[in-house]
């Protein structure tokens, strides 16, 4: 089969790019080859030399001419002039060093700030989780629409129903963070910890990099005594030790196992007391310290994060929940008073973690858009 033409003209398009001496010469060659040639046809059809030469220049439709179409099939003259352009610039910019200097130090404020700030806006607003099918993962929040108050907490029969009649999610955990004393140790530390279900790590398909996390296999009324902990932690608080799996720490009074340590890229999804979370601990929260029995009035859950039903959207999950928790509040009227209005409201994850910061962001980096067009116009009217 024959060669596609791109391909074996692709040697002559570099040669003449790389060696254009050396291309041109061969050109000119083939030309006057082409011209005398068509002068001897001329000749022997009975015209006079000069009159045949005359014939084959015409026919050629001029020397340079020919010769500009020879390159442009070659397709470099772009590459070639784009070179000279450059060289004419750096040229002219090494007469005037003032000017040079304003110029690069006005577009380079522009540009600077622009990628500073695109770097921003690509992590906080454009940038997925880092988790399969981020899109299903949402915050539960509870509401009191008639007295306007919002994020009041969740109690634990309400966290079970969700998760058991709703009919609206795939997993649920609860988002419970904390902070405790590390002792024992030759180094105490105060920790970020957080309360979650045996279930958060499968929820969010995250996997340990040392050990295993915990499942719902471990799941049981009070706190487990295996924990989770995080790779800052693991290399902050004990040197990246191989051998911390099944290392007993203690977490104010009470004494806790390593049972698996995090993938350094980890982080929860979510809004925590400020500071990375350092342990991870899965609760039933129907045991001792919290309350026994679980009470329906009682709000002491700071909120959920859930997983929603595969092909569910967002506002269809939100009509379901809405229809479940008009039935709650007809199932319960004394916890759920037709004053109070309780309702559930279901946040994106990602905008949960925006927060407002999504206008403020977008008006920063409309504002530095202006400031590079500016930069360009400036540098435009100093060419001027």
């Amino acid at each position: 089969m024959r060669p596609k033409h791109w391909l074996y003209t692709i040697p002559l398009r570099l040669r003449s790019l790389f060696r254009r001496a050396e291309a041109d010469q061969e050109l000119d060659d083939e030309l006057r080859d082409h011209l005398e040639r068509t002068t001897d046809l001329y000749m022997a059809r009975g015209m006079t030399q000069e009159e045949a030469r005359r014939r084959a220049r015409l026919d050629l439709r001029g020397i340079e001419q020919t010769k500009e179409k020879c390159r442009d099939a070659r397709r470099v003259n772009w590459i070639q002039n784009l070179a000279q352009d450059l060289r004419y610039s750096l040229r002219m910019l090494r007469k005037s060093p003032g000017f040079t200097v304003v110029v690069i130090l006005t577009l380079a404020l522009g540009i600077g700030a622009n990628v500073a700030i695109f770097t921003v806006v690509h992590a906080v607003l454009l940038k997925p989780l880092p988790f399969s099918h981020p899109e299903q993962v949402v915050r539960v929040y509870d509401d009191l629409r008639g007295s306007n108050t919002r994020d009041v907490g969740m109690s634990l029969p309400e966290f079970w129903d969700l998760g058991q009649k709703s009919g609206v999610f795939q997993d649920i955990s609860v988002a419970f963070p904390g902070d405790a004393n590390l002792t024992g140790s030759e180094h105490p530390d105060r920790l970020q910890f957080f309360g979650v279900s045996p279930g958060y790590f499968t929820m969010l398909g995250v996997q340990a990099q040392l050990g295993r996390v915990f499942t719902q296999n471990d799941a049981q009324p009070g706190f487990t005594e295996g924990i989770v902990i995080s790779d800052a932690f693991w290399r902050r608080s004990f040197a990246a030790d191989p051998l911390i799996l099944g290392k007993k720490i203690r977490l104010d009074d009470d004494l806790y196992r390593v049972m698996g340590v995090l993938p350094s890229g980890f982080r929860h999804p979510g809004r925590t007391m400020g500071n990375d979370v350092d342990v991870f601990m899965a609760s039933g929260y129907s045991a001792s310290p919290f309350p026994t029995p679980p009470q329906r009035a009682l709000r002491f859950l700071p909120g959920a994060v859930a997983r929603l039903q595969p092909g569910l959207t967002l506002a269809q999950a939100q009509a379901k929940l809405d229809a479940f928790t008009a039935q709650l509040a007809k199932q319960f009227p004394v916890e759920y008073p037709p004053v109070a209005n309780w309702s559930l409201r279901l946040v994106p994850m990602q905008d949960d973690l925006v927060g407002n910061v999504r206008t403020e962001l977008l008006v920063l980096f409309g504002a530095v858009c202006c400031v590079l067009l500016i930069a360009c116009v400036n540098s435009a009217n100093l060419l001027l």
